[in-house]
């Protein structure tokens, strides 16, 4: 198991407290889950990110990201219950 500490803006983290308090879970399960989520979706190949990087085309912007993360991780919890 490897540690990973990330930095998050106090609203999110007491968001995250109380999702984890409302499911009796501790909010580092409820984050490795949301991550183990994404990376069963995204592939994690840094050389194709990268060559994917020079590729001419849209822009997508950090909003639309997070709305499809968060659309991943709820079909991702729905399909585990």
């Amino acid at each position: 198991m490897t540690t990973l500490t990330i930095s998050l803006p106090p609203e999110t983290a007491a968001r995250l407290e109380r999702e984890a308090q409302a499911r009796g879970v501790s909010a580092e399960a409820i984050v490795a889950e949301a991550i183990e989520a994404w990376t069963d979706v995204e592939d994690l190949d840094v050389e194709e990110d990268l060559r994917r990087l020079q590729e001419p085309g849209e822009d997508i912007d950090a909003e639309t990201v997070f709305r499809e993360l968060r659309e991943d991780v709820a079909a991702f919890r729905r399909d585990k219950a």
